[in-house]
């Protein structure tokens, strides 16, 4: 079962628990990519295996596709506020193309999560200033090819209710995504073990159960989560990258 689900369209809305102001369209979400051919050694890995061999290049255009089908979901969420950050200018061209902001990554030297989270704080720096009506800021890993519009926005909801939350991958000790409002937007800490950092650092963890949200929680690091990620249904940017592989 490949296929997308993009709930009710870019225009649509979230609306607060009071029923009235709508709660995407304040929303600034920050997604961060790495190098495209450079990107998801653990997959580069593991396709080997599932795809007999690894091409760098088909492999960064899946990494690319991900992200577009991470984008189209949170855009069919509501959220029209937008920013990637990375080093690859192919991600930006392409963050562009879509009417996204794409924020060149200044040079890294430490070791790649903090690097991550740099580019996170980089971009959420830029998302503060260009946008300071904002109420909400959300960090999103950019590599959830099944995530849906309708998984986004009954996050949003939930996530209304605390100054900083976060939902977990699906094994729990990673993270999808972290949300914060006003001055409770916690600092990015993902990484290995990412849920536990976020959870001593005050962020409330949403549905700790991990019943909800499947196609959210699964973020793609080998060719065995992309199995997942296809049994819940591919957005159309990964199923076409795919074909290539």
């Amino acid at each position: 079962m490949e296929h997308s689900t993009v709930g009710a369209g870019a225009d649509s809305t979230v609306v607060d628990a009071g029923g009235n102001e709508p709660v995407a369209t304040s929303v600034a979400a920050v997604l961060a990519v790495k190098n495209l051919h450079r990107a998801k050694s653990r997959l580069a890995a593991t396709l080997s295996t599932a795809f007999e061999g690894d091409d760098p290049v088909a492999r960064g255009s899946l990494v690319l596709a991900m992200f577009l089908d991470t984008v189209d979901a949170l855009r069919g969420a509501g959220i029209s506020r937008l920013v990637v950050v990375s080093p690859d200018d192919e991600v930006l061209a392409a963050a562009r193309r879509s009417g996204m902001r794409g924020l060149s990554e200044s040079p890294h030297r430490a070791p790649a999560d903090a690097g991550l989270n740099s580019a996170f704080v980089e971009g959420a720096r830029w998302a503060r200033e260009a946008w300071p009506e904002s109420t909400g800021l959300m960090y999103v890993q950019a590599d959830l090819p099944a995530a849906t519009s309708t998984s986004v926005a009954a996050v949003l909801r939930a996530a209304g209710e605390h100054r900083s939350s976060f939902v977990t991958d699906r094994d729990g000790s990673g993270t999808v995504l972290l949300h914060g409002t006003g001055t409770g937007v916690p600092a990015p800490r993902f990484g290995p073990g990412s849920a536990a950092a976020h959870r001593a650092a005050g962020a409330v963890e949403l549905d700790p159960a991990g019943r909800e949200w499947a196609d959210l929680r699964t973020d793609v690091d080998t060719a065995a989560d992309l199995g997942v990620a296809r049994e819940l249904g591919l957005g159309p940017h990964t199923v076409a990258a795919l074909r290539h592989l």
